[in-house]
Formats: structure tokens, sequence, C-alpha cells
């Protein structure tokens, strides 16, 4: 795969993990108060870093465009979406599950909740990553 396309799949990834990050912060923010099981100023910082998440965006374009483009070559936004969504789901059980079983943050409810809009920030990336990477292949 060509630097030059991976870079801007991986952006558009970063880009969207960023933008559905912010959407679904906004919109269920207030809905993970209700599962917080250590009180929200205890666990949030008050001032972000957000470099690292931004770097973290990054990351996960990345590692978007390398599942996508690399590993499976699912390109294409119903290829990518599928995909993407397995991975999504299996990553964030992963995590979601393994931070509730060592830390006091969300109930276990809260803690599947989290898992389903997350995977579906995960999907919506990839899908976003295989539009661009299927762009200019021939078929």
């Amino acid at each position: 795969m060509p630097v030059q396309r991976f870079a801007i799949a991986t952006v558009t990834g970063a880009a969207m993990v960023l933008v559905l990050g912010l959407v679904t912060g906004a919109l269920f923010s207030g809905l993970f108060a209700g599962f917080a099981v250590t009180a929200p100023e205890l666990v949030m910082k008050s001032n972000p870093n957000v470099w690292t998440i931004v770097l973290g965006a990054v990351a996960m374009g990345a590692l978007l465009t390398v599942l996508l483009g690399c590993w499976t070559n699912h390109t294409g936004a119903a290829k990518a979406l599928g995909t993407s969504a397995i991975f999504g789901l299996l990553l964030q059980l992963f995590l979601g599950l393994s931070l509730f079983g060592m830390t006091t943050m969300l109930s276990l409810t809260g803690t599947l909740i989290k898992v389903v809009i997350d995977t579906v920030q995960v999907a919506l990336s990839g899908m976003a990553v295989g539009v661009v990477l299927g762009c200019g292949e021939q078929t």
C-alpha cells in the first residue's frame, strides 16, 4: 500500500474516532453518570490531556488502516463496516471487561452499554477508512 494512501486513511480514521467520540460523549455523558460506581470527579481529569487523546485516535486510525488495508484487504464501505464492527466488539469487550474487573468506574450494565457505543464508534470509523482505501481501486 502506498504511504500516501496509508496516511490519508489513518488521518480519516483518526478524525472519525475524534468526532464520534465527541458526539457520543455529548449524547451519553449523563447516561454514564447513572452507572458510575466511583464518583466521576474522582476518575475524570478536570483538564484532559488533549494531545494524548489525539495520539490515541491516530493510533486507532492506523490500526484500522492496517487491519483493513494490509491484513484483510476489506476495502469499501460494506466490507470495512462488518470487519470493523467485529474487531471493535472484541476489542471493546476486552478493554471494558478488563477495566470492570480491575476498577470501580462503571457497573456491569454501564460497562456493556459503553462496549456497544464504542463498538459503533470503531465500526463507523473503520467504514470511513475502508471507503478511503477503496477509492481508486480497480474493480
